[in-house]
């Protein structure tokens, strides 16, 4: 048995090719015509400069995965704050924030005898452990108010409401006789 030369051996590619036909063949009866398809890249005749490519149809990676379009995709942050002000949410999500991030704005020795109790129009309810740290609070509003509207924006909330402890009540069953009423024993 002689060994085939170069020029005897079947092409594999070209054999692939045949195999192709074939079986186009046998499914739809015809060979398609790929005589005229669209070159995929060609010269951009623009403003942009000789030799650079530009490619038709949707950019694919190199596993031939669509790529997102980069000029048509908004980030999840400004689809939320576009939302959060078309629906009008801005001063309750603010709320929340304060309430939630109450040792951050004040510090923690002050968030540990002081409370939010609500947020409500443009004003934080603050109760406080004793009538001293309600006072030093008091003096310490505008800070407060500076460190919040930093934090939330300005004009979501104007004004703090700060209350001291809540004396305890001596009226027991329904009968009630007025007394000389509470006293700041409590705090």
């Amino acid at each position: 048995m002689s060994e085939p030369t170069k020029d005897d051996s079947p092409d594999p590619i070209a054999s692939a090719f045949a195999n192709l036909r074939k079986e186009a063949v046998k499914r739809n009866g015809r060979v398609p015509d790929l005589s005229h398809q669209i070159p995929r890249r060609k010269p951009d005749s623009g403003s942009r400069g000789k030799g650079i490519l530009r490619q038709k149809g949707m950019p694919t990676g190199k596993d031939g995965r669509r790529l997102p379009r980069r000029d048509t995709m908004e980030g999840i942050g400004s689809v939320l704050n576009t939302e959060i002000k078309k629906r009008g949410w801005r001063k309750e999500i603010a709320g929340g924030w304060v309430i939630s991030h109450w040792a951050d704005l004040v510090g923690e020795r002050i968030a540990s005898h002081t409370r939010v109790e609500m947020v409500k129009d443009k004003a934080v309810f603050i109760t406080c452990d004793s009538t001293a740290w309600a006072t030093n609070l008091r003096m310490m509003q505008r800070q407060i108010l500076q460190s919040i509207a930093e934090q939330v924006g300005a004009d979501v909330i104007a004004e703090l409401k700060i209350f001291g402890p809540k004396a305890p009540s001596w009226r027991h069953g329904p009968l009630h006789v007025k007394g000389r009423g509470p006293r700041d024993t409590y705090g």
